[in-house]
């Protein structure tokens, strides 16, 4: 199969993120256009030209229609069906300030009120502006069914019936859901008008918190192994390394045990300066941090330092996405001096890159840094070797969804099962671990399933988020989070402020 034969239904001209979806399938090679169509086609018209699938965006099909072309007929929904649906999703959950707004590419069904999902995600609502919170949606689900094109192209084999061919291509497999609850209702002019008073409360609010709250990060030990986090849920029993000074914090560890001695590796950064650099300490925190050398030159901002052992090297994979690169390096001199082996890939900025072998293979996950969403996005690698060359995921971004998508520290093994750490950050950024049952992983398929949650302790110290989990031998590093007021911060903010204004 050359490409998969689609079509359009409409009964409108087509918006710009509509037009956008074409153009996605049009640069994928996996989907030729055939016709357009309107909402009145009949049965026969469609199957006369023996269509793969329909893309709708038509407001109402008709009934007996959506199976006939072989992989179903295709449509944009807004929710998750359970909490929201219908076209006005967006502006209830803005105007109801719900954490995280929901969407779905689907597939249809005989019964209007379920459907088949072949790809859903999860933002965190854009609280201050309706419009914008829409706009993020057109900004990633533009490229949905190109995405499941590849999908289909990937694992499709040659002489397989129509029915060995969806099995394949795992849409007979998808998840059907049934609708738990009616289409919202549109907005009324006063629903707007309290939207309205709303968002000016929480610009306040917003700039409030801005020049008056701000994270500051330690990290704590948890005498117990990585793999207990499964059964743990909160994270209690925390000895936490001594705070640092207000206008400071440490975040994301990673241990090793070098000649018998434990060292943990972390960000350190400064509110002052606005950088973060790579330091290694002493688990007690009894002795001063030393600076480590690593990272591109010129120096850019560096967090999440990596750690793996290949081949009895210990290698280091440092966040540097403001280089726009995945590089990874290995001990010079231990624990201070690092050198780099490869860059694994460049031109990209890639937050929280992380590394592990799965079945035979390498595998390196990481999010997106831009406007398309850090934390919202989940993009997988593979290759025959930690250093590559590595082969992106044809699914990429395999996952949206900001309650479990960036990666938060190490995937670990437990009974041959894989499970892999990461961040919710739906209420706000790093507020808990969540960890994920890797299900199918495979060079054409992925997918995951919460397994469990690492909730910070609210009686602790660090209340307020949780964002890296990593192994320090048989003991577990975690960070936290707590909101302080931090006066560097404060003045910084409102320099940029001042200029900007005056600027303008």
């Amino acid at each position: 199969m050359d490409a998969l034969r689609f079509g359009v239904l409409h009964d409108a001209p087509l918006e710009a993120w509509q037009s956008g979806c074409l153009d996605a399938l049009a640069g994928s090679a996996a989907a030729a256009l055939i016709v357009r169509l309107s909402s009145a086609a009949t049965r026969a018209v469609i199957l006369s030209h023996d269509l793969d699938f329909v893309l709708c965006f038509a407001d109402l099909v008709p009934d007996g229609r959506v199976d006939v072309p072989r992989f179903g007929m295709w449509r944009f929904g807004w929710g998750d069906w359970v909490h929201d649906r219908g076209a006005h999703a967006p502006f209830w959950e803005v105007y109801e300030r719900d954490p995280v707004s929901a969407g779905m590419l689907v597939r249809l069904t005989a019964d209007p009120d379920e459907v088949i999902v072949l790809r859903q995600g999860f933002l965190r609502t854009q609280a201050l502006s309706a419009r914008r919170n829409r706009e993020q949606w057109y900004q990633r689900f533009v490229e949905w069914p190109a995405a499941v094109c590849r999908e289909i192209m990937n694992r499709e084999r040659p002489n397989l019936s129509p029915d060995a061919g969806l099995r394949e291509s795992g849409l007979l497999n998808a998840p059907r859901l049934a609708a738990q609850r009616a289409p919202r209702r549109a907005p009324s002019a006063l629903a707007r008008a309290v939207l309205a008073a709303r968002i000016g409360v929480r610009i306040a609010a917003t700039a409030y918190r801005a020049l008056f709250r701000h994270d500051q990060w330690n990290i704590g030990i948890i005498d117990r192994p990585l793999e207990t986090l499964l059964t743990l849920n909160v994270a209690t029993g925390v000895n936490w390394l001594p705070p640092t000074p207000r206008a400071e914090l440490r975040a994301d560890p990673f241990g090793s045990v070098h000649a018998g001695v434990q060292t943990l590796f972390c960000e350190y950064f400064s509110y002052r300066d606005q950088r973060g650099t790579i330091v290694a300490m002493d688990p007690t925190g009894r002795l001063p941090a030393l600076p480590v050398r690593i990272g591109p030159e010129p120096p850019v901002h560096l967090s999440y330092p990596f750690l793996l052992e290949h081949e009895g090297r210990l290698l280091c994979l440092p966040e540097s996405s403001a280089a726009g690169e995945v590089a990874v390096y290995t001990v010079e001199r231990f624990p201070d001096r690092w050198t780099r082996v490869a860059t694994l890939l460049s031109g990209t900025a890639l937050a929280d890159a992380s590394v592990f072998e799965y079945e035979d293979r390498w595998w390196l996950a990481a999010s997106e840094v831009a406007d398309k969403g850090a934390n919202s996005e989940l993009h997988l690698f593979h290759a025959q070797s930690p250093t590559g060359p590595w082969t992106a995921h044809p699914g990429n971004p395999v996952k949206i969804d900001v309650r479990s998508a960036r990666p938060a520290g190490q995937p670990f093994i437990v009974d041959g099962v894989l499970y892999r750490p990461a961040q919710d950050c739906s209420t706000s950024y790093g507020a808990r671990v969540v960890i994920n049952r890797i299900v199918t992983l495979t060079p054409a398929a992925f997918h995951e399933e919460a397994a469990a949650v690492l909730n910070p302790d609210p009686r602790g110290p660090y209340p307020d988020g949780l964002h890296t989990v990593a192994r320090l031998g048989d003991r577990t590093l975690i960070d936290g989070k707590r909101t302080v007021f931090v006066p560097a911060e404060c003045w910084r903010l409102l320099r940029h402020y001042l200029l900007r204004h005056n600027s303008s």
